[in-house]
């Protein structure tokens, strides 16, 4: 159909980076040509690491753990591994165990059985609770979503360091 001039190399670079589905590889390559389009420059490698940097993911991203997660939202409530993971049911310590647990659920692969077992043996259904909970919350209060976001960011930079 249309005419979509890239080198080989550019081609190759962009399949095997992206090999999900045809629609994202497709896209991949409308957005490099049409990049290239836009600003009057030939589409080579270099046209194509750049235009495409945000949609190939980083194989040296760092690994986020649910100790990391737990550390972070220890240290942001002021609260110690040990309190996420006990059995007390103070409001703060509560929140912060149900952020945590989301956390978990949204910035790593682990099953919710998994995610139960890391949070002192919990049940799986505590962690869907959790998580719809922490939803439902960061929606309604502007100051849950705050401390959701603040801490996904620090979760983020401590993982690079």
């Amino acid at each position: 159909q249309d005419k979509l001039n890239a080198p080989d190399d550019v081609l190759e670079y962009i399949a095997s980076k992206i090999s999900s589905n045809i629609r994202e590889l497709e896209g991949a390559l409308i957005r490099v040509t049409a990049f290239a389009s836009l600003n009057r420059q030939p589409v080579d490698m270099g046209l194509a690491e750049i235009v495409l940097k945000d949609l190939i993911p980083d194989d040296s991203a760092p690994e986020i753990t649910a100790n990391l997660i737990m550390a972070q939202t220890a240290a942001y409530f002021s609260l110690t591994i040990d309190d996420l993971c006990g059995t007390s049911r103070s409001r703060v310590l509560v929140n912060a165990r149900q952020i945590a647990m989301y956390l978990c659920r949204e910035m790593t692969e682990l099953s919710l059985p998994k995610i139960g077992q890391t949070f002192g043996g919990r049940d799986h259904t505590t962690v869907m609770h959790a998580d719809r909970k922490v939803r439902q919350l960061m929606a309604e209060r502007r100051s849950i979503f705050n401390q959701v976001s603040e801490l996904t960011n620090r979760i983020k930079l401590q993982a690079k360091a």
